[in-house]
């Protein structure tokens, strides 16, 4: 009898285990890149919308809404921030909102749409340009600020 080329059923078997290992290995380090991933963009976004009302504070002495940050009411290009942003809007998982404006505060806030899967962390940004942390609810002025070693 001729003996025939090829791979045995046992084989077969360990190169799958082996790749079924490798891949149960890799989930979990992508699922935590793509959530650290969001929290980067989140941090990112609060930090154009802390520039808009820098922006919009130096002009009108105020700090404006997503509607006045947005607004092109002196003309085309007019607008501190592109018409894309409104109160609740998703950015890269997460959900902004700006609340208690007045001519001195602002806060806005950056809450993950799908908590654990679009992000761990809410977000809070300040009228000072602090962005503060927190794991269960919209941060206040106790919880860590980004960047801090708390």
């Amino acid at each position: 009898m001729k003996k025939q080329a090829g791979f045995t059923l046992l084989e077969i078997m360990i190169v799958v285990s082996i790749m079924a290992i490798l891949a149960a290995m890799a989930v979990p380090a992508l699922l935590r890149s793509r959530l650290q991933t969001h929290e980067t963009a989140a941090i990112e976004n609060l930090k154009t919308v802390n520039e808009a009302q820098i922006a919009y504070a130096g002009a009108k002495n105020t700090f404006g809404t997503f509607e006045e940050l947005t607004s092109e009411a002196s003309g085309p290009g007019t607008a501190f921030l592109d018409g894309k942003w409104e109160e609740g809007v998703e950015r890269g998982g997460y959900e902004f909102f700006i609340d208690n404006v007045s001519e001195s505060t602002f806060f806005c806030y950056a809450e993950p749409s799908q908590p654990g899967t679009t992000g761990n962390r809410y977000f809070r940004l300040d009228a000072g340009g602090v962005i503060r942390w927190s794991n269960d609810g919209r941060p206040d002025e106790n919880d860590p600020a980004i960047g801090s070693s708390v």
